[in-house]
C-alpha cells in the first residue's frame, strides 16, 4: 500500500457489499484501501503483459493489430 497522503471520500456501495466488509474489517477504510490497491497492482500487471505480448508480436502485423484490440476492449471495459 501507498503511503501517501491520504483523502476523505464520500462512495456510495451495495448494502450487502458493505455489511460483508463491515463484518470482515476493524478499519472499513483500510480494507477500502486495500481493494482497491489489489485492483490497481491487478490491472497494471494486466496492463503490463499485454503490452509484452504487443512487442512480441510486432514482427506479426495481425497478432499486434488482434492484441491491440483486445487492450482496447479491456480499457472500455474498465472505464465503463
Amino acid at each position: 500500500m501507498s503511503k501517501s497522503r491520504k483523502r476523505a471520500v464520500t462512495v456510495t456501495v451495495d448494502a450487502d457489499l458493505l455489511d460483508y466488509a463491515e463484518s470482515r474489517a476493524d478499519n472499513l477504510s483500510a480494507y477500502v484501501n486495500e481493494a482497491l490497491a489489489e485492483r490497481v497492482h491487478r490491472e497494471r500487471r494486466i496492463r503490463a503483459l499485454w503490452q509484452a505480448k504487443v512487442a512480441e508480436g510486432q514482427a506479426d502485423p495481425a497478432v499486434t493489430a488482434r492484441v491491440a484490440r483486445m487492450i482496447a476492449h479491456v480499457e472500455s471495459q474498465r472505464d465503463q
